[in-house]
């Protein structure tokens, strides 16, 4: 773990903030300016998700500086928000996704708000330093309005993928073997049954998915996303 802050002789105790980021320019660059404002960051290695929330929370910082994206191990970043909240920590999300489901986890599982990292530099500051003292940085009006933006693309999905759930569990086999390129002959050679009961199948998938022939199936099953 890497620490940045302002140094000896600045007074009082400074605030700490711990910057979860892959990004370590960006990490660094934030370390440097938020020293200016008294304000000290910790940078720490990212590693399993279990021990870096573990480590944060030792550190017990007044702000969490969380990316959403960080890759390799950890992945979502979302998934410390509930354990650093529930351990007593702020978590501010510093992002550049514009997955609004990703954002609405987070700041349901108790993040403070949400900055996007691709703005105004200085922009970004100001709100980390804002968090930092404690300050409120997303209304309960915006809150409201990204919850239910990912309310209704959640619902928007559900709705997409209720044909697929019609599915049993032989004919969801059939359809992913015709998405990947499969003939019916091949898949009824690889099931070893008749192309005739590979056909019924096709049909009975046809009808629940509501299209005309299988290259309509295909593109259903691209289009929602389903395999």
């Amino acid at each position: 773990m890497t620490t940045s802050g302002p140094g000896p002789g600045t007074g009082s105790e400074p605030l700490g903030v711990v910057i979860i980021d892959d990004h370590r320019l960006l990490g660094d660059a934030l370390a440097l300016a938020l020293a200016r404002h008294d304000i000290e960051s910790t940078l720490p290695e990212l590693g399993a998700p279990d021990a870096l929330a573990a480590e944060v929370i030792a550190h017990d910082p007044d702000l969490v500086m969380l990316d959403l994206d960080l890759g390799g191990e950890l992945g979502d970043g979302s998934q410390l928000v509930r354990p650093l909240v529930e351990a007593g920590l702020r978590v501010l999300i510093v992002t550049a996704t514009s997955d609004v489901e990703q954002t609405a986890r987070a700041v349901e599982s108790g993040a403070i708000g949400v900055v996007p990292k691709n703005g105004p530099f200085a922009d970004l500051v100001h709100v980390v330093v804002a968090a930092a003292r404690g300050a409120e940085v997303l209304p309960p009006r915006d809150r409201i309005a990204l919850l239910d933006a990912a309310r209704r693309k959640r619902d928007a999905r559900t709705a997409v993928l209720a044909p697929f759930d019609r599915l049993s569990a032989r004919e969801r086999e059939v359809l992913r073997a015709l998405a990947g390129g499969h003939t019916v002959a091949a898949i009824a050679q690889s099931s070893v049954v008749s192309e005739a009961t590979v056909r019924a199948q096709v049909r009975s998938i046809l009808t629940k998915l509501d299209v005309r022939s299988q290259l309509e199936a295909v593109v259903a099953v691209q289009r929602s996303g389903w395999v």
